[in-house]
């Protein structure tokens, strides 16, 4: 009897390989024969699954949005601590989010001439665009917004806050873990006090 194959893990590892391969390589290292290998998956079996190297970067762009979906609505509570905890899942606090944001950052750039990308970077910075705007109507629900704020003005000022954070972070953390350390504490802290800002 044939073994049934689990396509979710599957597509997991296929994700998980593509991260590394992106982490490890950089962008001229995607391709079907080198996440292959690191998946231990045949080469042929992969390429049926992405006969063109745009549909593996497609897959891995969203393998990349939809874990960050998955970290975001694991966040419980509400008001600012929730904020401030759905921003920290937008860093790269960790190495999964670090190897996260170095294949996003390689596949952005390669989106800005590539008609088939474009479209799907454009869709996942919509949905972090969308998602500081609910975070800053949060703040208002709790009455941790000034009153008379813009609130489209304070959504995309906090999306370039996390953007800029969030890059600095990843040049910035420097070689040892007391560094890394010490710059994950300072952005956490530049978040913070951009929240404190926002109550007037």
């Amino acid at each position: 009897m044939p073994r049934l194959i689990d396509h979710d893990e599957r597509d997991r590892q296929i994700a998980e390989a593509s991260m590394r391969v992106l982490a490890r390589d950089g962008l001229a290292g995607l391709s079907v024969r080198h996440v292959a290998a690191e998946a231990g998956i045949a080469t042929a079996s992969l390429r049926r699954a992405f006969p063109e190297q745009d549909a593996l970067r497609r897959f891995c762009l969203e393998h990349i949005r939809l874990s960050a979906t998955r970290r975001i609505q694991g966040v419980r509570g509400e008001g600012r601590p929730a904020v401030l905890a759905v921003l920290e899942e937008l860093l790269p606090l960790d190495e999964e989010r670090r190897i996260e944001l170095t294949a996003h950052l390689q596949l952005g750039a390669l989106a800005l001439s590539s008609e088939q990308l474009r479209p799907v970077l454009l869709q996942f910075n919509e949905g972090i665009r969308e998602l500081c705007a609910g975070l800053i109507a949060e703040l208002d629900r709790v009455g941790e917004l000034r009153p008379g704020a813009d609130q489209t003005v304070e959504a995309d000022r906090l999306h370039a806050l996390v953007d800029g954070v969030a890059l600095h972070l990843l040049w910035d953390g420097g070689p040892g873990e007391r560094e890394q350390e010490r710059e994950r504490e300072r952005a956490v802290a530049v978040l913070t006090a951009h929240l404190d800002g926002l109550r007037g």
